[in-house]
């Protein structure tokens, strides 16, 4: 079958395999649990500001008020308490990083890939403190 593909064609199909298995996460989509025997979890916004540029956050959104591909995310922290009546800032937060398409900010398409379902809680909290920060 390969040889019909070509050296072209080869290199094609393994780089889809690839960027399809980055998509999907790599595992079963559901995040890691943290053991309940380590101290409480104190949220770093420093390693959240990192992760947003590690997971690729900062590719669709940015950090101002420009559009992107995603809305900017200033003054997050203030809007994202009113989005939903029902969450608060930091569970409409979490809402939004673990499953995208729950709730999409008007004039926006859902197209936040699901793939940080898989983020551990930590950096998820870490994430959150970070997007607070921003004005």
């Amino acid at each position: 079958m390969f040889r019909y593909l070509g050296r072209n064609g080869i290199f094609a199909l393994a780089l889809g395999v690839m960027l399809l298995a980055a998509a999907c996460g790599g595992g079963s989509g559901v995040a890691p649990t943290r053991d309940p025997a380590l101290p409480p979890h104190v949220a770093d916004a420093s390693n959240g500001e990192r992760l947003f540029k590690n997971e690729s956050c900062s590719a669709c959104h940015s950090t101002g008020t420009t559009r992107v591909t995603g809305p900017g995310l200033a003054g997050i922290g203030v809007t994202a308490g009113a989005r939903v009546q029902e969450l608060t800032t930091d569970d409409y937060l979490e809402q939004s990083i673990r499953d995208p398409g729950a709730y999409v900010v008007s004039g926006f398409s859902n197209i936040m890939p699901n793939t940080y379902r898989r983020l551990p809680q930590d950096d998820v909290d870490d994430l959150i403190a970070y997007l607070r920060t921003l004005e």
